[in-house]
């Protein structure tokens, strides 16, 4: 950790206060460096832990302007800060250096790392990551926008870390080496944060930056990287790629450049989506010693992720996925994808805070394999309009009703929101929570 004694005589500013930013607090007082704490909010979710433990600490909370940020060297920010924000965007025009915490720990970390990014399906590709990786004897973190915050993993007795990095934890980040890196998907998502979608594909493709094996999505020419560059790529994709599917012995099987490698049966979790979710981590794990009989055990026990897809119940013959971590455009029509049947048997609820997206991408998809759609929320009038199936409700209880009602034997009901939560709750897994609670109400 030569870098930390490099920066203790620096004037350091923690800019957040939030879960983030009071780990990096916590982490730069552990290593006996004392920052300067701001936050825009007058009573930050972080303080009462502050004057608690380290009341000693020059702090500023409420308008940032106020703040005195071009004083100081290098602020640490927290990802849910845009380095638009006047005040921040004054300090880097007056020379101060803004990083996030994923650069911090870049800066420190000498052991390989396996990133992933992508508009949709990175919790669930790092997580069977991790259980990979894990069955295959290794000490592995897992952390960034899942989980642990990055610096909390730095103290641990490792092997590799995996993580999952957003755009906004990229916008800050500069020197991640990696082992092997992917972008998953891109799909419209944060226009309200970016000038243009190009900046937002532009934030995904930066994790490629250092890394030593690029792994791309072969039917998703966003996720290829602009540069050239002389790592090695791999590729994977449904039917195309270095790992794609393909029928083998009458049965659907994972493809290993051209050799069926295991059936797609030894995955307990089933649909599309999750499928090629295990292409990509077999892809982004090539450089690591694991055998077959490690992904067989890994991929058995792998049960997916909460508020992802998750199977509720069946009930009068109707089935209910929790899918309200589909926060975007782009993973409702993944979902949709994936359990949509022959016939129209999908009755979708979607709705909440669309963050400018183009919700006509939705279009095709809901004439195609949708019954149904059920909204509610910020943006529901927006959905409605989008199909004569659309019907308006006011909250999940009325969605749920309605679906119900709409819904018959053989049917699916899909919570698949494809906006973000906060327009009503606190977060997407509050919004899955009162889906599985609407779904069971009334049953015995």
């Amino acid at each position: 950790m030569q870098y930390l004694n490099e920066i203790k005589n620096k004037h350091i500013t923690v800019l957040g206060l939030g879960v983030t930013g009071l780990g990096i607090v916590r982490f730069l007082l552990s290593q006996s460096i004392q920052p300067y704490v701001v936050d825009s909010r007058e009573n930050p979710p972080g303080v009462d832990w502050l004057n608690q433990h380290a009341p000693q600490l020059k702090t500023h909370f409420g308008d940032l302007e106020n703040a005195a940020l071009s004083a100081c060297d290098m602020i640490i920010i927290s990802p849910g800060l845009g380095l638009k924000n006047p005040a921040v965007a004054k300090a880097i025009n007056a020379g101060v250096e803004v990083i996030g915490d994923v650069e911090l720990f870049a800066r420190i970390n000498s052991k390989p790392v396996v990133a992933v990014t992508g508009s949709n399906g990175k919790s669930t590709v790092v997580t069977l990551a991790y259980e990979v990786l894990k069955t295959a004897g290794y000490k592995v973190a897992l952390g960034g926008n899942i989980g642990t915050a990055v610096l909390d993993l730095l103290d641990g007795d490792f092997d590799v870390f995996v993580l999952e990095l957003s755009s906004f934890q990229l916008d800050t980040t500069r020197s991640l080496k990696t082992t092997s890196a992917t972008v998953l998907n891109i799909s419209e998502d944060h226009l309200d944060r970016y000038d243009s979608y190009q900046a937002y594909i532009d934030s995904k493709l930066s994790i490629y930056n250092g890394a030593e094996h690029l792994v791309i999505n072969a039917e998703d020419k966003q996720t290829h990287p602009v540069s050239r560059t002389l790592a090695p790529q791999l590729s994977f994709g449904e039917t195309q790629g270095n790992y794609h599917l393909a029928q083998h012995n009458n049965e659907a099987h994972f493809m290993v450049k051209d050799e069926a490698y295991l059936p797609v049966s030894a995955l307990a979790v089933v649909g599309k989506h999750n499928y090629l979710n295990t292409l990509a981590v077999m892809a982004l794990l090539s450089p690591f010693a694991i055998t077959k009989a490690h992904y067989k055990t890994a991929l058995a026990q792998f049960n997916g992720l909460a508020h992802r897809c998750q199977f509720v119940g069946e009930f009068n013959g109707v089935k209910y996925f929790n899918d309200s971590k589909a926060t975007n455009v782009g993973a409702t029509v993944a979902a949709i994808d994936s359990l949509a049947g022959k016939h129209e048997n999908l009755v979708v609820i979607a709705g909440g805070d669309a963050k400018g997206a183009d919700l006509e991408v939705l279009k095709p998809y809901i004439e195609k394999h949708v019954k149904a759609l059920i909204c509610f929320g910020k943006d529901a009038k927006d959905l409605v309009a989008l199909s004569a199936k659309g019907h308006l409700t006011n909250n999940m209880s009325e969605a749920v009703t309605l679906a119900k009602q709409l819904s018959k034997s053989g049917d699916t009901v899909l919570l698949a929101p494809a906006c973000a939560s906060i327009d009503m709750y606190n977060n997407y897994m509050q919004r899955g929570d009162d889906f599985v609670q609407c779904v069971l109400q009334g049953l015995s």
